[in-house]
């Protein structure tokens, strides 16, 4: 029985519409994971920030909603902005989200209100498709209609809150544009926090959602950005065209606002998730763009502890926490990697949350597979390289470990995620056979710069310190 051992796939643009529309999609190939996060997890709090007092004379009594999509990789960023807030006395917090997040909000000490309540199987079923959507644009289309059906409703839900409880800020989820707008409507501030800082839109420079373009100096170079740039727009007005007749009524009307901004974003603050030294130079983000840093706080939960090998070399394979097709894909490759590496230990961990009956990690040979290992720099230290897929997540954390990548993207967020580590010398993207990959690997081991960018970058990000902005960015707002 064959196995598809093709690399990443340069998916059309499709995709993009989810971006004015969507307010909890996040296409995968199986289903996606509920989490129930229970109050006695711990978070992990390796990079947390402390606690010292910003100002004597900062301003508690500010007001601030959160608005999150019901995902992990969505809530808890926000949480970790949150909880440093509360560190420094602001305790007007609230959240806003679907019942399953409830417990996990409410376990860190913020308020919670639910949305889509009694929709919300619903909207995590339009999260849970069995395909890749991006194969086919009548499925594309058919899943924006979905994401659509819930947006009035979620609207109204926003707009009843907040007519009756006025916030002195809102900050939005990047994927949550309709939040934004009744805020707008209702002249409440907001912001938004990007957790895909290569995806956000520039005037010049080399644009996203191609492929992972890297930068070039030369003449055809520019022309080529420059025609991706028109591309991408030029798609961004044709999906919202398709869209027009049930996106306007919600008050979003255009695309772009008169100065060329996206209307989905803030046109007052947005947060970036990530580090302006590992964006592509040219690139001019918009000025509302504040690089804060990656929030990486997650819940670490009960698991058997890795076993590593004295004179191994150890590689950890992440796929991600969500895509399942990935996983089973990667595992397949990673079984023939490992037979012709027999002096490296592979540890591939699934992430299966929340499973009352963690089974014992499965060994087969010198590949070990693993339901959970912890997300954290520590755990991430422990290994050589790290196999990933290029997921916001797990790159960040690799960079604080200080541990060289191969990346295996599978979708447009991810190829461009891999150029930028290319280009920093963090690590390579993998040509995703088997015989290359065992290539790259080898690369990666026997070359000592790329440990050296690893541990140059670690130090770079270690020095933001993203709850801290945001207290300072809003302490300046209200003064």
């Amino acid at each position: 029985m064959g196995c598809d051992y093709s690399g990443s796939r340069s998916y059309p643009l499709w995709y993009l519409c989810f971006f004015v529309v969507k307010f909890t999609t996040e296409s995968t190939k199986g289903t996606t994971t509920r989490y129930q996060i229970t109050p006695d997890h711990s978070i992990n709090t390796s990079h947390a920030e402390g606690a010292a007092t910003l100002k004597q004379d900062m301003r508690t009594d500010i007001k601030i909603d959160f608005v999150a999509q019901p995902l992990p990789g969505h809530l808890f960023p926000q949480l970790q902005l949150a909880k440093y807030a509360k560190s420094q006395g602001m305790n007007q917090l609230r959240f806003y989200s679907c019942p399953k997040m409830r417990t996990a909000v409410e376990s860190a000490g913020m308020g919670f209100l639910p949305i889509l309540a009694d929709r919300e199987n619903e909207v995590l079923d339009i999260a849970a498709h069995h395909e890749q959507i991006m194969d086919s644009f009548v499925e594309l289309l058919s899943a924006v209609d979905k994401a659509l059906s819930v947006q009035e409703q979620f609207s109204n839900e926003l707009r009843n809150y907040w007519k009756t409880d006025r916030p002195d800020l809102v900050v939005v989820d990047s994927l949550s544009p309709f939040a934004g707008v009744v805020a707008d409507e209702l002249g409440i501030p907001w912001w938004t926090v990007a957790t895909s800082p290569s995806v956000i839109e520039t005037q010049k420079g080399t644009p996203g959602y191609l492929g992972g373009w890297q930068p070039s100096k030369n003449i055809l170079g520019k022309w080529r950005d420059a025609l991706g740039r028109t591309f991408v727009r030029m798609f961004k007005k044709f999906a919202f065209s398709r869209f027009r007749k049930k996106i306007q009524p919600l008050g979003f009307k255009s695309v772009y606002r008169e100065d060329g901004t996206e209307r989905m974003y803030s046109n007052d603050v947005i947060l970036g998730l990530g580090i302006g030294e590992l964006e592509f130079e040219d690139n001019d983000l918009p000025k509302a763009w504040h690089w804060i840093g990656p929030c990486l706080e997650r819940p670490v939960l009960d698991h058997h502890a890795p076993q590593y090998e004295p004179g191994k070399k150890h590689i950890l394979v992440a796929p991600g926490t969500q895509v399942r097709w990935a996983k089973e894909r990667t595992e397949l490759i990673c079984r023939e990697v490992s037979r012709h590496m027999p002096d490296c230990i592979f540890h591939f961990v699934l992430n299966v949350l929340n499973d009352p009956d963690l089974k014992e990690p499965r060994k087969e040979g010198n590949l070990h597979i693993y339901e959970y290992i912890p997300f954290t720099p520590e755990s991430f230290r422990n290994y050589d390289v790290v196999f990933n897929m290029g997921g916001i997540g797990v790159m960040y954390t690799a960079i604080l470990a200080g541990v060289p990548q191969l990346i295996m993207p599978q979708s447009f967020e991810e190829q461009d995620c891999a150029a930028r580590i290319f280009v920093s010398g963090l690590g390579l993207r993998s040509h995703g056979t088997p015989a290359s990959i065992v290539a790259e690997i080898n690369k990666l081991l026997e070359n000592d710069w790329y440990r050296r960018q690893a541990d140059e970058y670690r130090q770079i990000t270690e020095r933001y310190q993203p709850g801290k902005s945001f207290v300072e960015l809003v302490q300046k707002k209200f003064a």
